[in-house]
């Protein structure tokens, strides 16, 4: 039979697999692009520093905010107390938000300003820290790597990222196990796979700080009395009784 350019064999009709790795190294690259993930206090900050830029300072805490004048949790950072009111702000009261109490914004454009320039001070100290402690690790697990010798065939670790506590220890190793049938004298080979269990705990939802109403103030609704302006308004029965009198004044 005359070759064709269709193919004359059954395994030329059969369509070839597009190679898929091209996909894989573009996902590998834009991950390496990413970089590493950020610690949850410097998202927080980062979060707080695009608040304080973009939010109109206008509205309130959908939560209501917190008046327990920082008698229960501490003291605020960024404003300590409201312009137009006064109030004692706790570190519950974030600064984007408006006074829980007279809706006075704090972002007005110096405010903002200062705001936007303490943020951006505490997330460079937090970043610094978080990249100091990631290389005295790195040399921590250096220093431990040479007090120990290395066994022959073992893998170089040097440089390579120490393991951070709660993941899992290590990579997948696996091994093969030569084994020799007694009975038929042939040789069987097994291959196993150890996959190290990771020694995170069950991640917790974080309990919801509890935030504490405005109080109520006793105060008199009624105006005072014109003939006796210094009259108990709260306390209206109340009696003057007068100290009994010494005796040893009036003697000798």
């Amino acid at each position: 039979m005359p070759w064709t350019s269709s193919g004359s064999l059954t395994s030329d009709r059969i369509p070839t697999r597009q190679p898929t790795t091209a996909p894989a190294k573009q996902q590998a690259k834009r991950k390496n692009q990413a970089g590493p993930l950020k610690s949850k206090a410097v998202s927080a900050l980062e979060t707080r520093l695009h608040n304080v830029e973009y939010a109109s300072g206008k509205e309130k805490n959908p939560k209501g905010g917190c008046f327990c004048l920082a008698r229960e949790h501490g003291l605020s950072t960024y404003v300590l107390l409201c312009y137009g009111c006064g109030l004692v702000l706790c570190n519950l009261n974030l600064p984007h938000y408006a006074c829980p109490h007279c809706g006075e914004s704090f972002l007005d454009n110096t405010r903002r300003s200062a705001l936007v320039a303490q943020i951006l001070e505490e997330l460079r100290g937090q970043v610094a820290k978080e990249e100091d402690e990631r290389h005295r690790a790195i040399e921590e697990a250096r220093k431990a790597e040479g007090a120990f010798p290395m066994l022959p065939g073992a893998s170089n670790t040097q440089g390579r990222r120490p393991a951070v506590k709660g993941t899992a220890t290590g990579p997948q190793s696996s091994h093969k196990v030569l084994s020799l049938n007694s009975t038929t004298k042939k040789v069987t080979i097994s291959s196993y796979t150890n996959t190290p269990i990771s020694s995170r705990p069950p991640s917790l939802v974080p309990e919801e700080p509890r935030r504490f109403p405005p109080r109520e103030i006793s105060y008199v609704k009624q105006p005072p009395d014109p003939e006796r302006p210094w009259k108990n308004m709260q306390f209206p029965d109340l009696q003057y009784i007068p100290p009994p009198e010494d005796l040893n004044t009036h003697s000798g």
